[in-house]
C-alpha cells in the first residue's frame, strides 16, 4: 500500500492551528491541538441568497457579490417595471426607480455608477433607444442610442460601452448593429458576423464576448474593440442567462434553450467552456452580476419561468476538511 509521502513527496506536517485552506490546497496536514488529520479543497458552488422584494422576470443586473444592482423587468401585474433593488451580498434594498419603466434591457457598470440601455417600453411594446446612469441613489436620462433594440447585449462602463445586437420592434428586426459610447456619443461600428438577440453578455468595450443565443447556439465571439472572432463554443446552448466576468476568465449560468431551461452553469479560460456546479432553480431574462467571476462571486436574481425574486450565489472556494471514517 502506498503513502502520503510516496505519493506526494512528502511527510504529513504537523500543525496546532489550520493553514489558510487557499495556500494548503491539495495536502494534508495533522493538527495537533484538534487532534485531526485535514486537508484542503476546491470547490465550486451555488447557495441560495436573499430574495427580491419585487418578483420579476425579463429583468436586468450588475455589479458583484457584495453591490449588485437590478432593475426593471415585468411583473404578474406591471408590464414595464421601473423598481431597482441594490445588493449587498446579503439582502436587496429598493432604491429610486427608473426614469422609464422597460424590460429585457440591459445595465454594465458597478453599483454606483450603473447604466442602464434600451429593452422594450410603453406604448404598445416599443424598442427603447432609452440610456440611463444611475449615481448610487437617482437615474438620469443620458444620450439615446442610434438604434432602440431590446434583447441586446452589452459591455463596460458609464464611460466606455459597447451594446451589441438585439431586436428593433417594427424597424429592422434582429440586428447585428453594434454601438459604442464614449462617455459624451454613440458611434456605429464594425456588425456582428450575423444578427442575433438574447445572447448572453460581458466584458469591457474592448474585451467583450458575445454568448449563445436563440435556438440553442453554443457559439461564442470575442470582441477586441474592433473586430469579432469566433471562439470557444459552450457545452449547453442557450440564450438570455447571466453571465459575467473577461475574455480570458468568465461564467455562465442557466438560461433558456430548445428543450427547456439547463441548469447548468460554464466557466470559461479564454479558449474553452468546462462544466461546473449546476443553479438549484433553472431560469431566463434574469438579472446578473454582470462584473462579478467565479472567483469574486457571481449571482443570478429573478426571472422566468417561473417568475421568480430568488437569488443564488456562486462561489470558488478552498476549503478546510476533516478527515473522518464511516
Amino acid at each position: 500500500m502506498s503513502t502520503y509521502k510516496a505519493l506526494k513527496g512528502r511527510k504529513v506536517k504537523y500543525f496546532t492551528s489550520d493553514p489558510p485552506a487557499a495556500v494548503a490546497e491539495g495536502q494534508v496536514w495533522y493538527n495537533g491541538a484538534a487532534y485531526k488529520y485535514k486537508t484542503s479543497v476546491f470547490s465550486e458552488a451555488w447557495s441560495s441568497g436573499g430574495n427580491l422584494n419585487v418578483t420579476r422576470g425579463s429583468l436586468s443586473g450588475t455589479g458583484t457579490l457584495t453591490a449588485g444592482l437590478v432593475v426593471g423587468g415585468t411583473t404578474a401585474t406591471v408590464a414595464f417595471e421601473d423598481a431597482t433593488e441594490e445588493y449587498d451580498g446579503s439582502s436587496w434594498a429598493n432604491s429610486n426607480n427608473l426614469n422609464t419603466g422597460r424590460k429585457i434591457s440591459a445595465t454594465m457598470g458597478p453599483q454606483t455608477a450603473g447604466f442602464h440601455v434600451g429593452g422594450i417600453k410603453a406604448p404598445a411594446n416599443t424598442a427603447s433607444a432609452n440610456v440611463e446612469d444611475y449615481d448610487g441613489t437617482s437615474w438620469t436620462n443620458g444620450t439615446a442610442l442610434n438604434l432602440g433594440r431590446y434583447a441586446l447585449g452589452g459591455a463596460g462602463t458609464n464611460t466606455a460601452t459597447v451594446v451589441y445586437g438585439g431586436n428593433n420592434i417594427g424597424g429592422t428586426g434582429t440586428t447585428a448593429n453594434v454601438e459604442e459610447w464614449n462617455g459624451s456619443a454613440w458611434s456605429e461600428v464594425n456588425n456582428l458576423p450575423s444578427a442575433i438577440l438574447g445572447q448572453n453578455s460581458c466584458g469591457t468595450q474592448t474585451a467583450a464576448l458575445c454568448i449563445g443565443g436563440p435556438g440553442g447556439s453554443t457559439a461564442t465571439l470575442e470582441y477586441d474593440g474592433t473586430n469579432w472572432t469566433v471562439v470557444g463554443s459552450l457545452n449547453t446552448g442557450r440564450s438570455n442567462g447571466g453571465a459575467a466576468g473577461t475574455t480570458s476568465a468568465s461564467i455562465m449560468a442557466t438560461g433558456g434553450a430548445p428543450s427547456g431551461l439547463p441548469t447548468s452553469t460554464e466557466l470559461y479560460n479564454g479558449t474553452a467552456w468546462s462544466n461546473s456546479a449546476n443553479v438549484s432553480l433553472a431560469r431566463q431574462e434574469l438579472g446578473s452580476a454582470r462584473n462579478g467571476s467565479a472567483s469574486s462571486g457571481f449571482w443570478i436574481a429573478g426571472g422566468e419561468t417561473p417568475r421568480t425574486n430568488a437569488t443564488e450565489e456562486f462561489i470558488e472556494a478552498d476549503t478546510t476538511k476533516t478527515f473522518t471514517t464511516s
